[in-house]
């Protein structure tokens, strides 16, 4: 601990929060106009976006709807729209939402 840098510096200029892998509710619409909701695993939240993992891909510029704490007092929702969606394992994907 002291003075010692640690080799790591922050060039983001706003403001992260750790999920920590929180569950989150998604909820979307496909091509047909389906609906659809299903848990994802939030991995990082910003000011203009955030990062979950899911185990399906998604196209880009697909709206999606992001619910923390859902069904509790806490619940807060937010909307953003896909802008990249990269595969980590065979069913583990990351998608990255600009936040709307």
């Amino acid at each position: 601990m002291g003075h010692h840098p640690t080799g790591f510096e922050e060039k983001r200029t706003s403001l992260r929060v750790d999920m920590e892998a929180e569950r989150v509710l998604l909820h979307w619409s496909d091509q047909q106009g389906v609906e659809h909701t299903d848990e994802g695993v939030c991995i990082d939240l910003a000011r203009r976006g955030i990062l979950f993992d899911y185990k399906k891909p998604f196209a880009l510029g697909e709206l999606i709807e992001v619910t923390f704490n859902p069904n509790t007092s806490q619940q807060n929702t937010v909307k953003g729209q896909v802008c990249r969606c990269s595969q980590c394992h065979e069913q583990s994907y990351h998608i990255a939402m600009q936040l709307l």
